[in-house]
């Protein structure tokens, strides 16, 4: 019961800051909260709004080189890895991308 009213007063306060138009650490000031405790909530609330992306191999089209990997992302990125170097970034450029 305590774990649902604390969720749910999470989510209120992540939505009044949205819509405060104050930055983080602004808001969290007004507000007497921690910037942390900020975003520790907000990546425990954090619900994936779509599956997790399906990786599918695509041909090379046009005079383009063939990726070694492409991703689209629910939000309509897409990333293309060219070489197998750069496929050593791709954890780092999802991880920034969530």
């Amino acid at each position: 019961m305590q774990r649902e009213s604390n969720q749910q007063r999470w989510l209120a306060r992540l939505q009044e800051q949205a819509s405060s138009g104050l930055g983080i650490q602004a808001w969290c000031v007004r507000e007497g909260l921690t910037a942390s405790a900020f975003h520790y909530w907000r990546k425990r609330l954090a619900t994936p709004s779509q599956p997790a992306t399906t990786l599918i191999a695509l041909p090379g089209v046009g005079g383009r080189p063939a990726s070694v990997l492409e991703v689209m992302t629910p939000s309509g990125y897409v990333i293309r890895i060219a070489s197998l170097e750069q496929l050593g970034w791709a954890k780092g450029l999802l991880e920034v991308l969530r």
